[in-house]
């Protein structure tokens, strides 16, 4: 197949930032982090579960950053006492 012909396809990493709240200090790398994290980020923001489908459920990675380097005065996407049972 010639050049013209041929269909080209591009692959791109896309990360996105939530700014949580914890009642503890968390230790990147940790098991019980990873844990924690994923089901802080597994909840829309007022709190319920999100679907099997959504982004949080497919996740590649994570990093844990200070929030003051980063934060500013955003708004903070979710904490661990919005959370619904």
């Amino acid at each position: 197949m010639s050049e013209e012909g041929e269909k080209k396809s591009y692959r791109y990493l896309v990360t996105l930032r939530w700014y949580i709240e914890t009642d503890e200090e968390l230790v990147a790398g940790a098991d019980e982090t990873d844990k924690k994290i994923l089901e802080i980020v597994r909840h829309r923001s007022n709190g319920s579960a999100s679907c099997s489908s959504c982004p949080t459920r497919s996740q590649q990675g994570y990093a844990i950053l200070p929030y003051h380097d980063f934060m500013g005065k955003k708004p903070v996407y979710m904490t661990t006492e919005q959370i619904k049972d």
